[in-house]
C-alpha cells in the first residue's frame, strides 16, 4: 500500500504523544479543509457568470444544462471509483489528479470561450468545446475531490456527533467557497468584462495542486491497510438517506439551473447587472448555509435523522416561497431557507449512514454519497433550463412536490424517524 505520507508518525507510534498526534491531525484537516476551499471557489466562480455568459455567446438555455448535465453524469460514474481509490491509497494522490485534471479542464474551457468570444467557433462548435472541457474533462477531475475528503474526515471519527460536526465542517467550507466563488465572479465580471473570470479559474486549481502536494501529508490510518469493499445502492442500512438525499440534491440544483434566469427575467436585468445580483443572493446563500452547517446544527446535537426532518421542513417552505417571489426581498427570503434548510439537512443526510456501514465500507460509502449527488445534476440542470423555457414557474413547482415527498419519506420510513 501507497502510504499517505512517510515523514510522519504512524498512529501507534510509541514516540509520539497523544497531544501531538492530534496536532498534527488538526493541522492536516485545516489544508484539506483549505484545498476544498480553492477548489469549488474555482468552480464557483462560473456560476453567476454562466447564464450571462450564455446569453452573450448566444447558446440556448438547454446548451447550459446540457454542460452541466455532462459533468454531473463524469462526477456521478468516477465518484464510486474515487472513494474506494482515496480508502486503498489515502486522500493525497486523489487530491493531487483532481486538482491537475481541473486545471487543464478550466485551461480548456477558458480557452474555448475566448475563442468564441472573438468569433472564432460558434454554434455546435462551441457547445461541443464548452461540453468536453467544462462537462466531460472537468466532471471527471473533479469528482475525486469530495469523496477523498469525506472519506478522510470521517474515518478519522468513531461517534455519530463528530462526523456530523466534520461533513458540517466539510459542506461549510464548501458554502465558503460559494461565498468566494460569487464575490471573486461578480466582482471580476464588472472589473474586466465576462471573461476575465474564466482565466482566474484555472490559476486557483493550480494553486490548490501546490498545496496538496507541498503541505497535506496526512498519518496512515489502520483501514488503508485492507481492501476497501463496497456499498450498494439498494443496500436497506443507507438506501433510505440516499433517496432522501437525492430528492434534498434534485431540487437544490434544479434552483441553481435557473437561478440566474429567473433573476434576469423577474427583475427585468440586463447581463453585467444579473451576474451582480446573483452573486449577492449567492454570497447571502452562501452564508446562511455555513452558520446552519458549521456553527448552528452542530451546537444544537440533534441526531443525523432529526436534521434530515428539520431541513427538509424549511426546504418545503422555500420552494413555496420561490413561487410566489417576484421581488428582490422575496427571492433573498426565499434563498435564506432553502440554505437554512440545506444546513440542516446535508450534514444529516451525509453523516447518517455512515453510521450503519462497516469500516472498510466507509470510502464505498463516500463515493455512493457524492454519485447519488452527482446523479442529481445529470437530471435536473436539463430538466429544469428545459421546463424553465416552457413556463418559468414548472421547475419550481416541481421541485416543491419533490420536496413535500422527501418530508414525507423522512416522517414515515422506519430508519429515518
Amino acid at each position: 500500500m501507497d502510504t499517505e505520507s512517510a515523514t510522519l508518525p504512524k498512529s501507534d507510534g510509541p514516540s509520539t504523544s497523544p497531544a501531538e498526534l492530534d496536532k498534527v491531525e488538526k493541522n492536516q484537516t485545516g489544508i484539506l479543509l483549505a484545498v476544498v476551499i480553492l477548489a469549488y471557489t474555482g468552480q464557483m466562480i462560473l456560476n453567476p457568470i454562466l447564464a450571462p455568459l450564455a446569453r452573450t455567446l448566444g447558446m440556448e438555455e438547454w446548451s447550459v444544462g446540457a454542460i452541466i448535465s455532462v459533468a454531473a453524469l463524469m462526477f456521478t460514474l468516477f465518484s464510486r471509483f474515487w472513494g474506494p481509490y482515496a480508502q486503498r491509497t489515502g486522500a493525497r494522490r486523489v487530491l493531487m489528479i483532481s486538482m491537475l485534471g481541473g486545471f487543464v479542464a478550466l485551461g480548456s474551457f477558458a480557452a474555448v470561450v475566448f475563442a468564441a468570444d472573438r468569433g472564432l467557433i460558434a454554434g455546435f462548435w462551441l457547445v461541443f468545446g464548452a461540453i468536453a472541457t467544462r462537462g466531460l474533462l472537468y466532471g471527471c477531475s473533479i469528482s475525486g475531490v469530495m469523496p477523498a475528503a469525506q472519506y478522510h474526515l470521517v474515518s478519522r471519527c468513531e461517534t455519530e456527533e463528530d462526523r456530523v460536526k466534520s461533513v458540517g465542517t466539510l459542506g461549510a467550507m464548501n458554502g465558503l467557497s460559494g461565498i468566494l466563488g460569487s464575490i471573486a465572479g461578480g466582482a471580476l465580471s464588472m472589473i474586466g468584462g465576462l471573461m476575465l473570470p474564466l482565466g482566474v479559474m484555472p490559476l486557483l486549481m493550480l494553486v490548490a495542486f501546490a498545496v496538496v502536494a507541498l503541505a497535506f501529508k496526512p498519518r496512515a490510518i489502520k483501514t488503508e491497510q485492507s481492501e476497501p469493499r463496497k456499498v450498494r445502492y439498494f443496500d436497506p442500512r443507507v438506501l433510505p438517506f440516499l433517496l432522501a438525499g437525492f430528492v434534498l440534491f434534485l431540487s437544490f440544483s434544479s434552483l441553481q439551473s435557473v437561478f440566474g434566469f429567473m433573476i434576469q427575467d423577474r427583475l427585468g436585468l440586463d447581463a453585467t447587472s444579473t451576474a451582480g445580483y446573483t452573486a449577492g443572493i449567492m454570497i447571502l446563500t452562501s452564508v446562511t448555509m455555513i452558520l446552519f452547517q458549521g456553527v448552528i446544527a452542530p451546537r444544537m446535537k440533534l441526531s443525523a435523522r432529526r436534521m434530515l426532518r428539520v431541513g427538509f421542513a424549511l426546504i418545503v417552505a422555500s420552494f413555496a416561497l420561490f413561487i410566489a417571489a417576484s421581488t428582490l426581498p422575496l427571492i433573498a427570503a426565499a434563498s435564506i431557507l432553502i440554505a437554512a434548510g440545506c444546513g440542516f439537512a446535508m450534514p444529516g443526510y451525509n453523516a447518517g449512514p455512515t453510521m450503519n456501514v462497516e469500516p472498510e465500507e466507509q470510502g464505498g460509502l463516500a463515493g455512493l454519497i457524492m454519485s447519488n449527488n452527482g446523479l442529481t445534476y445529470i437530471i435536473a440542470p436539463l430538466l429544469s433550463t428545459s421546463l424553465y423555457g416552457l413556463n418559468p414557474l414548472a421547475p419550481f413547482a416541481l421541485s416543491l412536490v419533490l420536496v413535500v415527498a422527501g418530508f414525507v419519506l423522512c416522517l414515515v420510513h422506519p430508519r429515518l424517524r
